[in-house]
């Protein structure tokens, strides 16, 4: 083997490892990126359970009652079903 052989086998040697360290470095950073997200992942799913379950508290008809009579709104007692449908028709025939 010539020694200009040898300088090219050495130089492709080379080339091969920083290409292989390179590919392992930027492995490195996907991986830790992956488990970056992950963790954010869990956090916003622990977020979002806990905003439903606060939207069911709110929901709750007991705090609806509770909220109407805070804001002193001016609401009405449910009525059956045929009461709101004649009270839309008189509303709808007055327009």
């Amino acid at each position: 083997m010539t020694v200009a052989r040898g300088l090219h086998l050495l130089a492709l040697f080379a080339s091969l490892a920083v290409v292989v360290i390179g590919l392992r470095v930027e492995q490195m950073r996907v991986e830790a990126n992956i488990e970056r997200l992950q963790r954010e992942r869990v956090e916003l799913r622990r977020e979002a359970w806990g905003l439903e379950l606060e939207i069911g508290r709110l929901r709750a008809p007991e705090r609806i009652g509770d909220r109407v009579a805070r804001w002193s709104l001016d609401v009405e007692e449910p009525r059956p079903p045929s009461e709101r449908m004649n009270a839309a028709v008189m509303l709808a025939a007055r327009h």
